[in-house]
């Protein structure tokens, strides 16, 4: 059977799609594109963190602050954060509520992201090979890790984006 290429909009950075490009070649490329993350909270406000698998070519092994990825071609950041959270997660139809935009650059992930979240307290089941495994922790203990240099630059990036922003409640 023939493995299907995942395509990916390459986007400008007032976000209009410029091209097309495969996964790898984006990665190769360090080309920019979207990403959507959503942030789980359960219903006491904590926040759920999870460990980035060893395999992985971005941030193998560093804690993260939420789920997501790529928008596939086509793919709205709200599709793409839906369909993220039901392949790392197991979870399937959440309430979304879109809290901010935000541009992250590095050597290693240029991307246009959409940040969401949502309010979860069902089983979380994770796809073992992206996530290494997770915990519901409250936000001062996030705010630790911070401190530590545990969490992934992306996520440094959403969580103290997600701190500054006051009117964002849990």
């Amino acid at each position: 059977m023939k493995e299907q290429v995942e395509y990916l909009d390459i986007v400008d950075d007032d976000d209009t799609v410029i091209g097309k490009v495969t996964w790898k070649e984006m990665m190769d490329k360090g080309l920019l594109h979207k990403t959507a993350n959503v942030i789980v909270f359960n219903s006491k406000g904590e926040v759920f963190v999870h460990r980035r698998a060893d395999n992985l070519s971005l941030y193998p092994g560093l804690w993260d602050v939420k789920f997501g990825g790529s928008a596939r071609s086509g793919e709205t950041y709200e599709e793409a954060a839906e369909r993220e959270l039901r392949e790392e997660a197991n979870i399937t139809r959440p309430r979304l509520v879109e809290l901010f935009s935000l541009k992250f650059r590095s050597k290693e992930n240029n991307v246009n992201r959409e940040v969401f979240k949502c309010v979860y307290d069902g089983p979380i089941k994770l796809d073992r090979s992206e996530v290494a495994e997770g915990k519901f922790v409250n936000v001062e203990e996030v705010k630790k890790m911070l401190m530590e240099g545990k969490l992934s630059p992306a996520a440094v990036n959403v969580f103290t984006e997600f701190l500054k922003r006051k009117e964002v409640k849990m």
